[in-house]
């Protein structure tokens, strides 16, 4: 009997799911938009306004796309992130909130040069596309339609390159970021800006694109530095691991919990669904 409800009420949930899917599709959530910039250059923008009016200020949660998303169609930017929707859509414990899903160019990515190597250096200014990103938050504040206490910000593979350059960038302005199989500087500047920020990093233990020692490094570069980032290591996965992450209801409540300026100083994993191991890194 006790089998036969569980199954049932398996069932009644996938049909809620797919009922809701079906009734809300990725584009009817995410409406298209623009971004000009102070020097009045434009770029393709995906907006989910997940709030009312009365919910003003609302934190903002900008997510960067990968490589393969880049160009101007305003459509391949929310390729990978149908499991973040789905997850946002009939989670009721989210807070109303702005999300947004710029597009950036192969020709202007987020970052000027990616972060491979151990000895890589941040360029002194940002890559004009992040920066074009982080004008149009700035107008957000000053407009009170974001709460500049939490702002937040994430990415994949290319996005997780720019995430990282995003908080070595800019100190005490991001409550929390999730870079997603990326890579930043270790430099002791960038690391301790980053340190202002709550992170929590996720890389897949075999990826063949971005090597895991990209993550595993500034894991131990901040905690060198007295930080606690948390750090979610996939065993045996590759590249393609950002659905587990945006997907995950878990790691969206960890994120809306975090505010600016009180970086979270103790790492936990308790309630990530027990599938994946966290990454000590050796004393």
């Amino acid at each position: 009997m006790r089998r036969a409800l569980c199954v049932a009420l398996a069932a009644c949930a996938l049909g809620l799911a797919t009922e809701a899917g079906a009734q809300f599709a990725i584009t009817d959530c995410f409406n298209a938009s623009v971004i000009t910039n102070s020097l009045g250059e434009t770029m393709p923008v995906r907006l989910w306004r997940k709030y009312e009016p009365k919910d003003l200020p609302v934190p903002v949660v900008v997510l960067l796309h990968g490589s393969g998303e880049c160009g101007m169609d305003n459509a391949k930017n929310l390729s990978n992130f149908g499991e973040l929707h789905k997850t946002v859509l009939l989670d009721d414990e989210l807070p109303p909130a702005l999300w947004a899903i710029p597009q950036c160019t192969r020709m202007s990515p987020w970052v000027r040069t990616l972060a491979f190597q151990e000895d890589y250096r941040q360029p002194r200014y940002p890559a004009p596309a992040l920066r074009s990103v982080k004008e149009w938050v700035d107008d957000l504040i000053a407009q009170g339609v974001a709460d500049p206490e939490r702002i937040y910000i994430g990415g994949l593979s290319l996005g997780g390159f720019g995430t990282w350059d995003a908080i070595e960038r800019w100190p005490d302005y991001f409550a929390a970021a999730l870079p997603v199989c990326g890579g930043g500087s270790v430099e002791e500047k960038a690391v301790k800006n980053a340190a202002t920020t709550s992170i929590w990093i996720f890389h897949g233990e075999r990826d063949g694109n971005v090597s895991v020692e990209c993550s595993r490094r500034l894991v131990k570069a901040l905690r060198e530095a007295g930080a606690s980032p948390k750090y979610t290591e996939f065993a045996g996965a590759g590249h393609p691991i950002w659905n587990r992450v945006f997907g995950d209801a878990a790691v969206l409540r960890w994120m809306f919990r975090q505010r600016r300026g009180e970086p979270e100083r103790a790492p936990r994993t308790d309630g990530f669904l027990g599938r994946l191991r966290s990454y000590v890194t050796p004393e």
